[in-house]
């Protein structure tokens, strides 16, 4: 007789026993580091408080710090054309710790836990968006206040063991009847979990508002707008949420989020047939600028369309430092996708399409700085931003027109699809940030021996993209074209002030068809097209007359493209 099993037996269960004790124990670890990671959850509390009287707009920071002794608040150091954010803040004043300014960072010594609170106020020298160079100002007018959280808010800088992400609670102060919106939530009284970046890349709107909620597909659509257009905010509510639509389609996107759309009014009401906006691509959401009266138009759907596009192309696929070096690709392959979408989702027809398609083919062309470097265009993004910084977006469009149709003809059936979307993907899982170098490899990788040369070419030589005829074929055919450069030929924005013509070009289409310096000008219909006639009622010795001509200058001869068949 043996006593095995029975010690076996005894084994067993003390080892059960053993094991149990274990698992007890790692269950209370496993909870006690939850409950201490709760408990080191380090909250923000905005209070946010327009004074419309005034034009400002009070900021109050309460920041429940971790354990630590030393943390960091800061602005973003430039926000578009504001070289210093810092200008804007007035009358910083800190308790629960001391504050030392480095830049647009404070750098704060406190007690381990400590409540550091943070009190200011918010004054851009002006008081109204009456001019188009302001968009991006913090501005508190008589109706409403709107700003973009980099160009006023602090927020934690990262480093000195500050945590990734924070819960983020915002309220506001508003009088009766009054509204509020941000990209992350709407209501006065909000909160999110956040990223400090994704605090700064917000909008913050609040005052007399018209509002618009639109479920889709387990989201919303919410529309936020000062009520001065031709359009309601359910008709923008209903623009966004099908462009969204189609655009998630079109990505195989199913993890899209809630999303704001924010619309306030800018400058004066344009003539008809005039067209100005401006817009920005932020935290799940879009902030529009409109002339008071505008309609929405295909010029709002392209601008929307290129700003929602940066979800895939700038947030999950996020550039390098510095990210203008790839701005041809995370700007100008944006609005390539952006333009075919509208118009493969069915929502423009092919006259549309063409008609965006040759404005920037022919402004590519026309553009002195054709030939800018990507070292170019991270210099003088901005101090030339009509040239250089048009340039990287117009590059990108004309190589996603070229590259899609050069893929296909070299067996891949997707063709420039299936770099953007890997890559993408890569950015997603893997967080790849996008660089020349990771571009190019990855487009040999996935699309052939072809895209080396073809990159190098155009992206590390800068020379001109060409566009066969049938790049667009077969539903939009290409032929050799004349185009010229618009050219008023006076000084648009001081003569329309005056109404008096300043700024006469000598050489002119505007001086050869009659047009002298200081006419008086009663009436004018200016398109910003030079195939389209500038007519101006010009009054002389007591009459009226109509002087008309095609703003045009520099010629050149380049591809243009019209639907097949016409």
């Amino acid at each position: 007789m043996t006593h095995r099993p029975a010690t076996s037996h005894a084994r067993r269960d003390h080892s059960r026993a053993q094991l149990s004790r274990l698992l007890a124990a790692a269950v209370w670890l496993g909870t006690h580091a939850a409950a201490q990671a709760a408990d080191t959850t380090e909250t923000l509390t905005y209070v946010l408080t327009p004074q419309f009287e005034r034009g400002r707009l009070r900021v109050e920071l309460s920041w429940e710090t971790g354990q630590r002794r030393r943390s960091t608040l800061r602005v973003a150091s430039r926000w578009g054309r504001i070289d210093d954010v810092t200008q804007f803040l007035h009358g910083l004043v800190f308790s629960g710790g001391t504050a030392r300014q480095d830049g647009p960072m404070w750098i704060l010594t406190h007690t381990p836990g400590a409540n550091v609170s943070c009190t200011y106020e918010v004054y851009a020298g002006r008081r109204a968006f009456d001019d188009w160079d302001y968009t991006h100002h913090p501005l508190t007018t008589p109706e409403f206040f709107h700003g973009m959280g980099n160009a006023f808010l602090l927020a934690p800088n990262p480093g000195d063991d500050a945590p990734e992400e924070y819960e983020v609670v915002l309220r506001w102060q508003l009088p009766a009847g009054f509204k509020a919106a941000c990209s992350w939530g709407v209501g006065r009284s909000v909160g999110a979990r956040l990223k400090a970046g994704d605090i700064r890349q917000s909008v913050y709107l609040a005052g007399r508002l018209a509002t618009h909620t639109m479920p889709q597909e387990g989201r919303s659509v919410t529309v936020a707008m000062v009520d001065a257009f031709g359009f309601t905010p359910e008709q923008l509510a209903q623009m966004t949420t099908a462009i969204i639509k189609q655009q998630c389609t079109f990505m195989d996107e199913r993890a899209f989020p809630d999303f704001v759309a924010t619309a306030i009014p800018v400058g004066q009401p344009l003539k008809p047939g005039d067209s100005r906006l401006a817009g920005s691509g932020l935290y799940n959401s879009f902030a529009l600028c409109l002339a008071p009266q505008s309609k929405l138009s295909d010029a709002v759907e392209h601008l929307f369309a290129h700003e929602l596009f940066h979800y895939w192309n700038g947030r999950l696929l996020a550039a390098a430092d510095p990210e203008r070096l790839v701005c041809w690709f995370t700007e100008g392959l944006t609005d390539y996708y952006a333009l075919r979408v509208l118009f493969e989702s069915g929502r423009w027809d092919a006259a549309t399409y063409a008609r965006w398609i040759n404005k920037h083919v022919r402004e590519y062309h026309l553009n002195p700085a054709i030939h800018a470097s990507n070292e170019d265009i991270n210099r003088d993004y901005w101090n030339q931003r009509d040239t250089v910084g048009e340039v990287a977006y117009q590059r990108g469009l004309m190589l996603g027109l070229r590259w899609h149709k050069l893929a296909r003809q070299n067996d891949v059936p997707d063709g420039l699809d299936r770099l953007f979307q890997t890559l993408v993907r890569r950015g997603r899982e893997r967080g790849l940030k996008l660089t020349n170098a990771a571009i190019r490899d990855a487009g040999v990788e996935l699309l052939g021996a072809w895209f080396g040369p073809e990159f190098d070419r155009y992206i590390n030589q800068a020379a001109t993209v060409e566009l066969p005829a049938d790049v667009l074929a077969p539903k939009l055919v290409g032929k050799s074209t004349d185009v010229y450069t618009f050219e008023l030929g006076f000084d648009r924005a001081s003569s329309l002030k005056d109404k008096k013509v300043r700024g006469l070009v000598r050489g002119s289409a505007a001086q050869a068809a009659g047009l002298r310096e200081r006419d008086l000008l009663a009436g004018w219909s200016i398109p910003a097209d030079p195939d389209q006639p500038v007519r101006l009622q010009v009054q002389r010795g007591g009459e009226t007359q109509t002087i008309e001509y095609y703003p045009r200058g520099r010629k050149a001869s380049v591809t243009q493209f019209a639907p097949a068949g016409d």
